[in-house]
């Protein structure tokens, strides 16, 4: 497990199709992150939740990397104050 810390830089809804046809945006699911982090920025896209849905542009955010049953799983979660390194 690897956890990265960071600064969300900018928040998008990215592109989905269903069958081969782009979805409207407000039919849309998934929400993406762009973090600076010490390691440059990464992206994050997910499933759209009550928890990533509270996360604002500016928030300070830990990205945790793992692999659960050979599948690579990325989450991200907004840090209160005390979890800040």
């Amino acid at each position: 497990m690897k956890r990265t810390f960071g600064r969300v830089i900018e928040i998008f809804i990215p592109e989905q199709y269903n069958n081969g046809a782009l979805l409207d945006v407000m039919d849309r699911t998934l929400i993406g992150f762009k973090v600076d982090t010490d390691e440059g920025v990464k992206e994050i896209i997910q499933e759209q939740d009550d928890f990533n849905a509270k996360i604002f542009r500016d928030d300070m955010v830990v990205i945790t990397e793992q692999v659960i049953d050979g599948k690579p799983f990325i989450d991200i979660e907004l840090v209160d104050g005390d979890g800040y390194e």
